[in-house]
């Protein structure tokens, strides 16, 4: 499944907005999942399913869905760069790379 992840920062919480996407036996499946970053930490409502029967009409969807949001000024988003920190630290020593995890 493929998933694009937008976000749209709203007062003291970021709204967030995923779809995900793809085949699934003999169907195509639209999932969208709605949620809120708060301080408090991280929520989200129930998933919307939507089932195709080719691929023309899910991308279609899936793109009618995407022009949408980024004309509401949502953002386009790497999922882990927002709702995961990082572990890993990275050092350029003599001109080696290493990882270190924290």
């Amino acid at each position: 499944m493929k998933e694009i992840y937008f976000t749209s920062p709203y007062r003291k919480s970021m709204r967030t907005v995923r779809l995900e996407y793809g085949q699934v036996k003999k169907k195509f499946i639209l999932r969208t999942f709605e949620g809120k970053i708060t301080d408090n930490g991280y929520s989200e409502n129930p998933t919307k399913e939507q089932v195709f029967d080719n691929e023309q009409g899910l991308m279609k969807k899936v793109s009618e869905t995407k022009s949408g949001l980024l004309q509401g000024r949502w953002i386009v988003q790497n999922k882990q760069s927002i709702s995961e920190p990082s572990f890993i630290s990275t050092n350029v020593i003599d001109g080696e790379v290493s990882f270190e995890f924290e």
